[in-house]
């Protein structure tokens, strides 16, 4: 199983440089992807930010999100069993590498939710991101 965190998963649904090795990386598995709702919010909420910076019309990111949803009911993906507590836990843990890293609030989550599920790869194109899951012992790609 591999784990998109939002920077990676996004190219499953716009062209974007990376977008190749996404689709790869999807594809040359047979499991179903995980998405919890912090992905899923996080994911909404990106595609209506390229249409209020123009990069998209609303109609589109509308699409998209239609087009996840559809494919989350198909079972494309699967909404994973996370324990709350123990990801509080890999959260606090893994913020103690905020100083030196500088990761964001979403960054730790995805990574202490990646770390309950144990991905064969964590797929990320956010550089502080990436950092971070390479302290937790992830194999991160690209």
């Amino acid at each position: 199983m591999i784990y998109l965190d939002t920077s990676a998963f996004i190219k499953l649904y716009f062209l974007e440089a990376g977008s190749e090795q996404v689709d790869q990386y999807v594809t040359s598995q047979d499991d179903p992807l995980p998405v919890w709702d912090i992905l899923e919010a996080e994911f909404a909420n990106a595609c209506r930010l390229k249409a209020l910076w123009g990069d998209i019309a609303a109609e589109e990111a509308d699409r998209q999100i239609a087009l996840f949803v559809q494919r989350l009911r198909r079972g494309q993906y699967y909404v994973p069993e996370v324990d709350r507590h123990a990801m509080m836990e890999a959260f606090r843990d893994l913020s103690r590498h905020t100083p030196t890293v500088g990761c964001r609030t979403m960054d730790i989550l995805h990574v202490a939710c990646a770390l309950q599920l144990a991905p064969a790869r964590f797929v990320s194109f956010d550089e502080r991101q990436r950092a971070l899951a390479k302290h937790a012992a992830l194999t991160v790609v690209p």
